[in-house]
């Protein structure tokens, strides 16, 4: 079902991530990343010509899976985690089994039954299609793309407007990638996973205070015009 969702939603431009919860430890006990995190390391990487894998020994949860992703997805898709509050599409092999699990599984907007899926449908239970699945998916996304447009009418785009991309992105005929105000990058600001929109001038005046700072700092071993990226975490927790 992942695998089906992953390619059709990466085909609508889409840019998914995965996550797998698992009761049991990865098998990679004769493998030398393995027996680096066996001998001590707080966490070690395997890189190879088209793979690059990290490994580190956690009791993590959902929130830290997403927090240590090393990409800016548009959707994660999460397998397993039936405890957690986010929203859920179960996916059973027959219309018993699905009405037994919606009684213990909370937040479930879809369900997707493998045998004679069409007619499958009870007073708990309406089985949706895979394709109904994807609609509904991509529907939330473009909902959350449309939400993150900042509104400053800039005419950049080949829209013109925002509303016109915003209308665009809901007929599936553009991505907000598209928006010339967010593609722009040189400072990003984010507030607990969300994403403060900035125009250019912002992202500007913010690159440049946080460079002040960290010249003002004369760290002896650390030449700032070299450096490609300054990466500032802020943690509110701590000061309370």
């Amino acid at each position: 079902m992942i695998e089906r969702l992953v390619r059709e939603l990466s085909r609508s431009g889409i840019r998914v991530a995965t996550i797998k919860h698992s009761r049991e430890r990865i098998d990679l006990e004769d493998k030398d990343t393995y027996r680096h995190l066996e001998a001590g390391a707080l966490e070690t990487a395997y890189v190879s010509p088209v793979e690059l894998i990290t490994m580190r020994r956690a009791q993590a949860s959902l929130e830290d899976a997403v927090s240590s992703l090393h990409v800016d997805p548009d959707l994660i898709l999460a397998e397993g985690f039936k405890s957690s509050p986010y929203p859920k599409i179960l996916c059973s092999r027959s219309l018993e089994e699905a009405e037994e699990a919606v009684r213990r599984i909370s937040n479930v907007v879809a369900v997707v039954i493998s045998e004679r899926q069409e007619e499958a449908v009870s007073r708990e239970i309406r089985a949706s299609s895979v394709k109904e699945v994807l609609q509904l998916i991509k529907e939330e996304v473009a909902e959350y793309w449309i939400e993150r447009i900042p509104g400053l009418n800039c005419g950049r785009c080949r829209y013109g407007s925002c509303k016109a991309l915003a209308e665009a992105i809901r007929r599936g005929e553009a991505t907000i990638r598209e928006c010339v105000m967010r593609s722009f990058h040189s400072a990003r600001i984010t507030i607990d996973l969300e994403e403060v929109p900035l125009g250019p001038w912002p992202q500007r005046l913010l690159c440049e205070l946080i460079k002040g700072f960290v010249k003002s700092l004369k760290l002896r071993d650390m030449d700032l015009e070299k450096a490609e990226k300054i990466l500032v975490e802020v943690d509110l927790r701590s000061g309370k």
